[in-house]
């Protein structure tokens, strides 16, 4: 477990969201995906932002009361994204979730973009680790 590390758990299929995506779309990406937030990048890749659930829930609600408005990802998505490395440790990862949000955080190399990990991730990594040491006992 010592040397199990972020890519290893990481989720490597993302949903392709970009500032101009539109909100509705942005809402199906997420459903398709099963994820309850995702990172928000550019053409090349680089990370701008993240969009969850939260974000879209508010102007949801109010365009669809309205049946108004065509809303785009860039007037929702939070830009102060914390973001882990793929080479960063499972358990020290797992240490900083134990103080709460956030709960999600892209994986980046430099400002690229290469997958997601979330606190389910890190249970799963946890849990698989605890158990093979079941196994020795």
């Amino acid at each position: 477990m010592l040397n199990t590390k972020v890519q290893d758990f990481m989720q490597r299929k993302l949903p392709h969201i970009t500032p101009e995506t539109e909100m509705t779309t942005a809402i199906a990406e997420l459903q398709k995906f099963k994820l309850l937030g995702a990172p928000v990048f550019d053409d090349n890749k680089c990370l701008v932002g993240f969009i969850s659930e939260q974000e879209l829930l508010q102007p949801l609600m109010q365009n669809s009361y309205f049946c108004d408005g065509v809303v785009k990802v860039s007037q929702l998505m939070r830009t102060d994204v914390v973001t882990v490395s793929s080479d960063m440790n499972i358990i020290e990862l797992a240490e900083n979730m134990k103080t709460g949000k956030p709960k999600n955080y892209p994986v980046v190399n430099g400002s690229k973009v290469v997958g997601m990990i979330n606190r389910s991730d890190i249970l799963k990594a946890l849990f698989d680790n605890y158990m093979a040491c079941q196994e020795h006992v």
